[in-house]
């Protein structure tokens, strides 16, 4: 149930940002339900979405299997037999046995009874209800869970909320330091640097961006410098981590921090760092390089063949 609320949420939420539907239904997952017009049906049938219900009962019959009642009322004999003979069928036999013959052609092949996510878009006009603007108002932090949140658990972070006192921002920002605690204590030293990252995300929603650029300097700093490594994580591990560069420059671009590298002289002291890998001038150089836009896979082949791959006994 909770996989459903989150997809229920999305596109509740994306429609009422002014998203066309047809775009939602293309770019969502649906793993709950059959299809995404069964999404959208759900919503209507629960009184979510509200618009022109008898038509998409009908889209919804339209796409489903014939039966054999059905095709005997639609088709003549001699319209049975031209479809048998077009797939090389034969055509001999009572009515009951050309149906019988021909609904697997008809339920399989035929395109013609299709309902496209862009006829779906084009034929209904569909608003959300005051139900669904409550479900969205009481169900909110799923918008931050969705921001920040989505490398770890929807579930858990679900049980989390109903649990806690504290606002969103709040929640989420206990949520992640509750992670970072039991990441160190437990040597995951992935989920320690995805709940650092995570923080980071939930402060840029609040905006803060201040902190938002600490906490990721602190990621980019301890991608370079792990506090625990063992062979079977190093194996895939990429010492800079693409988003999180990609995020340091929208940030540093588009906003005045001021200086960088006392930002980052700051967030290396914070960091305390008692097994350097790579000497905080080296790192410095580095960020610069990868901001700057320097290719960031040879710079990740670089970097562990000068600093990684002898110290983790690769």
């Amino acid at each position: 149930m909770s996989e459903q609320i989150l997809e229920i949420f999305n596109v509740l939420n994306f429609l009422n940002s002014g998203y066309e539907l047809e775009d939602i239904l293309n770019e969502g997952n649906f793993g709950t339900f059959p299809s995404a017009e069964d999404c959208i049906q759900y919503l209507v049938k629960e009184g979510y979405l509200e618009g022109d219900v008898e038509a998409i009962a009908s889209a919804s019959d339209d796409n489903g299997e014939l039966t054999a009642e059905e095709v005997s009322k639609k088709y003549t004999v001699a319209e049975l037999k031209d479809i048998l003979r077009e797939n090389g069928l034969k055509v001999s036999g009572k009515k009951q046995e050309l149906i019988e013959r021909v609904l697997p052609v008809l339920n399989g092949e035929s395109e013609s009874d299709e309902v496209t996510l862009s006829d779906f878009d084009k034929s209904y006009d569909l608003e959300l209800t005051d139900k669904a603007r409550e479900f969205l108002k009481e169900n909110d932090w799923i918008d931050l869970y969705m921001f920040a949140l989505v490398a770890f658990r929807f579930e858990d972070y679900e049980t989390y909320v109903k649990g806690s006192s504290e606002d969103n921002i709040k929640t989420a920002l206990n949520f992640c330091d509750e992670i970072l605690s039991r990441a160190l204590v437990a040597n995951q030293f992935l989920v320690f640097i995805d709940a650092l990252s995570a923080k980071a995300h939930v402060y840029a929603y609040d905006g803060d961006y201040s902190s938002f650029l600490d906490y990721d300097l602190q990621r980019y700093i301890l991608g370079l410098n792990p506090i625990y490594m063992d062979a079977q994580t190093y194996a895939t591990y990429d010492v800079i981590n693409e988003a999180n560069i990609i995020n340091l420059k929208n940030v540093l671009e588009k906003l005045e921090m001021g200086s960088l590298k006392k930002r980052f002289d700051k967030i290396w002291n914070k960091s305390s760092i008692h097994s350097i890998t790579v000497p905080k001038k080296t790192c410095y150089k580095i960020l610069q390089r990868a901001i700057a836009g320097a290719d960031i896979e040879e710079l990740n082949f670089d970097l562990k063949e000068k600093y990684f791959n002898k110290k983790f006994g690769i």
